[in-house]
């Protein structure tokens, strides 16, 4: 029997200006579990969205699905995995393409447990980099939010524990090679959700923290983009009974807006749901109740809205049901006015957006162990295209000697097809393969040093 309490359908809701639902569309199938964790825009005023889904066996995967500006459904990928995995944020990068983060990868889901992917733009994997490897102290750590960075590179929110549980923090370039990390020295328990970038250089982070003798209350972290520790600050003072801070946006370089949860009634276990304006020391400016009860969860995201509004949303247990709450106020946290000019959406669409339901129909579906790891992609053969049909082109790696190389085309039986030496002209070649008929190949290259590489080749 189905568990009712799982997520049945990936759900994405569009609304006008003043919130009211211009289309809605569901991915998935009633019969297992499906849902969604981030998006981002695209180029193409498309949506890359991502999250899990148990279509394919009873485990979650993690599940990645990109819509055009219609809202339709243009490819989606799942990658197969061990134990219950999900993608928990992804990036459209500035070429077309896309990095992603997995969380619990594979079956050593004590150590490797935050990777990157690197995806084409139809969502085929390039390469995989599992992240903070080489800090044997560092275990169980959680990856739960992905942002790009004002310089360009990546920032990797979440907590780790080392010994304890603490707010934890990598940044990489976006070829995956970590800049530096930070363990949250202060504290003797925490996490981290969210962070946001200031124009000057400094990273502010929505945590909660525990100290000796104190409850885990809400803190803002203070950290430098070169990883240098500031400071933390406290948003609801030590004498409450607990609470916690997951939701942060910077606005103009001076306001920080807060999502937080708190109670001060040791008999109260739902609490309060709040959002707070402070300077960027945590000092208060406004403080607005947004929720009573409904599982005091802080509000799960906060953005700025074209028309320079405070946007946030969140879901809360109220009257018996789960439902999802937005609010739209101005930058003092007062309700935004009803607009009533008329405005113009999905423009970009040439027809009327229409609310269904998709299933998820991705075709292949990958597994993550055999995405070759960044190491394995820089110093493989890459073929363009693939599949072919009467030519190729080969990019031969760093590693492999310059000077002339042999190249040898195998079958599927292991029939020599091809063998014939190349003397590549930047590391390229281009090679004949009318002659070989449709199928699989194996491409084997061997340079004078008698360094060999391999490559599956394809051809239609």
């Amino acid at each position: 029997m189905k568990d009712a309490n799982l997520f049945q359908y990936g759900w994405i809701i569009k609304t006008d200006i003043n919130g009211s639902v211009l289309w809605d569309k569901k991915f998935g199938h009633p019969a297992y579990e499906n849902f969604f964790l981030d998006f981002d825009g695209t180029d193409d005023e498309g949506i890359i969205a991502c999250g899990a889904t148990a279509q394919v066996d009873s485990w979650r995967d993690p599940l990645f699905v990109k819509l055009d500006a219609c809202g339709e459904m243009e490819w989606c990928k799942i990658y197969l995995s061990d134990q219950m995995n999900h993608a928990t944020g992804v990036i459209h990068l500035p070429d077309g393409q896309f990095l992603g983060m997995l969380e619990y990868y594979g079956g050593d889901a004590q150590h490797i447990r935050i990777s990157l992917v690197k995806m084409d733009a139809m969502g085929d994997p390039v390469w995989i980099k599992h992240l903070a490897q080489a800090d044997s102290t560092i275990y169980n750590e959680e990856g739960y939010n992905l942002n790009s960075t004002l310089d360009g590179n990546l920032l990797v929110t979440g907590e780790c524990f080392s010994p304890n549980l603490k707010p934890f923090y990598i940044k990489t370039d976006t070829s995956g090679m970590e800049l530096w990390d930070i363990k949250w020295p202060a504290g003797t328990a925490g996490y981290a959700k969210q962070s946001t970038f200031s124009s000057n250089g400094m990273i502010y982070s929505a945590t909660g923290l525990t100290f000796p003798g104190h409850p885990k209350i809400p803190y803002l972290l203070k950290f430098t983009t070169n990883g240098a520790v500031i400071n933390q600050y406290p948003l609801m003072g030590d004498t409450i009974i607990r609470g916690g801070a997951e939701s942060i946006l910077l606005v103009g370089d001076t306001n920080l807006y807060v999502g937080l949860s708190w109670t001060d009634d040791p008999t109260l276990f739902d609490g309060y749901t709040d959002l707070q304006r402070t300077d960027t020391s945590g000092n208060l400016i406004i403080q607005r109740r947004l929720i009573n009860g409904g599982g005091s969860y802080p509000p799960q995201k906060i953005i700025r809205s074209f028309d320079d509004k405070i946007l946030a949303v969140g879901h809360y247990y109220l009257d018996g049901n789960w439902d999802i709450y937005m609010w739209k106020m101005n930058e003092n946290l007062e309700d935004d006015t009803l607009y009533t000019q008329p405005m113009t959406y999905d423009s970009l669409c040439p027809y009327e957006i229409q609310s269904d339901t998709l299933e998820l129909d991705c075709g292949l579906f990958v597994n993550i162990d055999e995405i070759p790891t960044k190491e394995q992609y820089e110093s493989s053969i890459k073929i363009s295209p693939n599949p072919a049909s009467d030519w190729v082109v080969l990019t031969l790696p760093d590693v492999i000697a310059t000077g002339a190389v042999e190249l040898t085309v195998y079958n599927i039986l292991g029939k020599e097809e091809i063998d014939t030496k190349f003397n590549p002209v930047n590391r390229m070649i281009s090679l004949d393969t009318s002659s070989l008929s449709s199928g699989m190949y194996l491409v084997v290259c061997k340079d004078q040093k008698n360094r060999i590489l391999t490559e599956k080749l394809i051809i239609k």
